[in-house]
């Protein structure tokens, strides 16, 4: 310990002597290790850290499995009471759902978020609340309505004055319920994309065959594995009857909770770990090619200490000790780049999970980081300690100190360059394929135009808008009152607007066809004001849009998009053609129009068969307005709420923002990816263009003698230039080619990543390595110029 203390002391005087080379390598690393230690904080964060429940790894989320691609379709309540009457595998099995609901009785009505859950949700999650109590049989009764509430920590704080909430009412959707229990102050369901305000009991309905819209969460019973509960569950759904005449038996969907919750996240964050990774390399290459210098330059004061008898290992050790404390200095320093490297990691992640779990510099990431920097030192340090305790000592000695040196051409410095070059093109290549990415996405025909709209949420209450009627009198007359609004140019209604991670989907039947054995007749129903395709600028393509004749009287009709055509008519006429949608009646409806397809879902996936149905005909309890205005959008956002407000006092209207902030969301991970690899591959290409350089500046230094013999025997300089630049060609071609043997087998990593481009798109390969080239060669044509500027009298008079 002795001696590891005196090396270290060394080390630290050696560096203090050299601040330039010091501050220089300490940068390079500290750029690398932040790097590291940030992606390591979201990755332990995201996938590593047990989810904040009581055995975290006995939660197990359940879908429905279907025929027609649903592998993880919604559950209804018959198939739930069956598979806990039944199934052995869980201890547990509990529904939930999320719904808005509307608060009034107060000052301003508000909307207020709320979880559906069985009574035995919070017991499977392993949460008591901290206030009050949990939900028990009796408060969902059956066919009753809840009449008691479990609300939030924040919810009982905001709205119910804090520690007195347990007792007090609170007017949901037109009915009093009371609060039994408040939940912890930490607890959050991540499942939600939005933090839940207060949760409604739920009873299950027995005969609620064919309505799909519960989610599952299990947990396993004692003793038993995920692989042993699947198998069970599988048996049981085996033996159910869906309630739908012609449909098999469903299958079932699991995954464990954190892996369904991180499960998209996965290959994005290991795909910037490993662009992390691939810097650090190229850092500590290029410290251990300044190391190297550093060594060849000081072999003679290595050798004087072998002849006064250090050992081999000793003056490794020594070494070593240099490059170790230079790493933790690097190791220090990017400590301080790591909380604004956090901010930029936290906007590629889902704001549910972060709540759960935040990305911080907590113990483990500091633990990290430690190991790293000492890792890393290692690792750099060792070519230059391997050289230094390897040296022949007496031909050190005999030499001249202006003699001391190494050949201009060592090897070593040579594959470390040629290393840093491979690994830039390789994180220069997947830059470009996700830049690539991006620009596709954002270049993709939504269907519609959303310049210029406003969209806002409405939920109408049951316990107020009891039937049809009242519904379709409440939206009629409030289009009417925004249309008229100075500045609209149109508006309209939808149940599930593009793009806002909701939909509603069905089986229908199409007249004079039927599904093949094993297939279904499957379509997203939109419901829709006449407006609505005016007000989004979507085309028709065939026959008409909606107009006041398909009033609730009217005859039924339906409009359906190009995908419906494809999909199901082929290439018969779609206008007259029939279809009877089971969710809203057995009336059979025309098909009176063909519209284009619009992107729904996400940027990045095909428009899906689509039936439109007529508001009036279909008054659906929720629904969002979307407005085009012709002008500045800020002025409608008060006289809309204020058009609410005049049609119904106590109707809260929510999510009143431009409808381009749907895209925005979806392009925000994409364009945050690609922005981080960009950074990562800049870097490594500065890193490995000051490799290059430093090895040809090194190489020109010690021939200069020889040059300088060069031009004096009469070289012209010219050729001097063409020699150095040869030398730097050949590291730069042997790197290059390096690099794209193995960018070609890495980028296959990027697959799922990528849309619209080829993870071995030829362009972009050859682009990159036209690039790259071009920075080695830049980096070593000023050094060659240097070199075929020598002056052969001053270059054989300095020897």
């Amino acid at each position: 310990m002795d001696s590891l203390r005196q090396d270290f002391r060394y080390a630290l005087r050696t560096l203090q002597r050299t601040p330039g080379f010091t501050l220089a390598a300490a940068v390079t690393l500290a750029l690398a290790i932040g790097a590291n230690t940030v992606l390591f904080s979201a990755i332990h964060a995201m996938l590593l850290r047990p989810l904040p429940f009581p055995s975290p790894g006995e939660l197990v989320r359940i879908w429905c499995k279907q025929t027609g691609n649903m592998d993880q379709a919604s559950v209804t309540s018959p198939e739930l009471l069956d598979w806990r009457e039944q199934g052995k595998g869980f201890a547990k099995l509990a529904g939930f759902g999320m719904r808005d609901m509307n608060r009034t009785g107060v000052e301003s009505p508000e909307r207020v978020r709320a979880g559906l859950a069985t009574t035995d949700f919070f017991s499977t999650l392993g949460v008591r609340p901290a206030q009050g109590r949990d939900f028990t049989d009796e408060d969902a009764q059956p066919g009753q309505p809840p009449s008691t509430v479990v609300v939030s920590h924040g919810f009982a704080k905001r709205a119910l004055g804090g520690a007195d909430a347990v007792g007090r009412t609170v007017v949901l959707d037109g009915r009093s319920h009371t609060v039994v229990g408040v939940l912890p102050e930490d607890f959050t369901f991540p499942e939600f994309p939005n933090e839940a305000e207060v949760w409604v009991p739920h009873w299950l309905d027995p005969q609620g065959k064919g309505s799909h819209y519960l989610s599952v969460l299990g947990r396993l019973a004692p003793g038993t594995s995920f692989e042993a509960a699947k198998t069970d569950l599988a048996r049981v759904a085996t033996l159910l009857d869906t309630g739908d005449p012609g449909e098999p038996p469903h299958g079932v969907t699991l995954l464990t909770f954190q892996e369904h919750l991180t499960g998209n996240m996965r290959p994005m964050l290991w795909t910037l770990w490993v662009a992390v990774a691939f810097v650090l390399l190229i850092a500590c290459a290029n410290v251990a090619n300044l190391m190297l210098v550093r060594a060849l330059a000081r072999q003679r004061d290595g050798a004087i200490r072998a002849a006064l008898g250090a050992s081999r290992s000793r003056r490794m050790q020594q070494a070593l000790a240099e490059s170790v404390l230079l790493a933790l200095f690097g190791g220090a320093l990017g400590l301080l780049l790591v909380l604004w490297g956090l901010e930029l990691v936290r906007m590629l992640l889902p704001a549910s999970m972060l709540r759960m779990t935040p990305v911080e510099l907590s113990g483990p990431a500091l633990a990290f980081s430690v190991v790293l920097s000492v890792g890393a030192g290692l690792l750099f340090g060792l070519a230059p300690a391997l050289h230094t305790s390897g040296m022949d000592v007496l031909p050190l000695l005999k030499q001249s100190t202006s003699a001391t040196g190494a050949r201009a051409n060592h090897p070593l410095r040579n594959a470390l360059v040629m290393v840093q070059l491979a690994l830039a093109l390789v994180l220069l290549v997947g830059t470009g394929l996700m830049v690539r990415t991006l620009q596709n996405v954002q270049a993709v025909d939504l269907g519609f135009d959303l310049n210029g709209v406003l969209s806002a949420r409405l939920s109408l209450p049951a316990a107020k808008y009891t039937d049809g009627p009242r519904r379709a009198a409440f939206y009629q007359e409030l289009l009417g009152r925004v249309a008229a609004l100075p500045g609209v140019e149109s508006a309209g209604f939808i149940n599930d607007a593009p793009l806002g991670n909701s939909n509603t989907n069905g089986d229908f039947v199409l007249e004079g066809s039927a599904p093949q054995p094993g297939e279904r007749f499957l379509a997203e129903y939109r419901v829709v004001s006449p407006d609505y395709f005016r007000t989004l600028r979507i085309a028709v393509r065939q026959g008409r849009a909606f107009g006041p004749q398909d009033e609730a009287k009217g005859a039924p009709v339906a409009i359906v998009n190009e995908a419906f055509v494809r999909a199901y008519l082929g290439t018969g006429e779609p206008l007259g053609r029939r279809v009877q949608v089971d969710w809203y009646g057995n009336a059979f409806r025309d098909i009176v129009g063909v519209v284009a397809d619009v992107r729904a879902d996400r940027l990045t996936l095909p428009a899906r068969p689509e039936l439109y149905l007529p508001l009036a005909q279909v008054p659906v309890p929720a629904a969002t307005l979307l407005l085009r205005s012709l002008g500045a959008q800020a002025p409608l956002v008060t006289a809309v709420r204020q058009e609410v407000k005049t049609v119904d006092s106590e109707q809260p209207i929510y999510d009143l923002a431009p409808f381009s902030e749907r895209v925005d969301r979806q392009l925000l991970r994409p364009t945050a990816t690609a922005r981080l690899l960009a950074a990562f591959a800049l870097l490594a290409v500065v890193l490995a263009g000051v490799g290059v350089y430093g090895v040809m500046a090194y190489s020109v230094g010690q021939r200069t003698r020889e040059l300088g013999i060069r031009l004096a025997l009469g070289a012209h300089p010219r050729q001097v230039l063409r020699l150095v630049l040869g030398q730097g060609l050949r590291l730069t071609l042997v790197g290059v080619g390096v690099g794209l043997l193995a960018a070609f087998g890495c980028t296959r990593l990027l697959a799922s990543l990528l849309y619209g481009v080829d993870a071995s798109e030829p362009t972009i390969f050859a682009g990159v390595a036209v690039v790259l080239a071009g920075v080695a060669l830049l980096a070593t044509w000023l050094p060659a110029l240097r070199a075929s500027r020598v002056s052969p009298a001053i270059s054989l008079r300095s020897e």
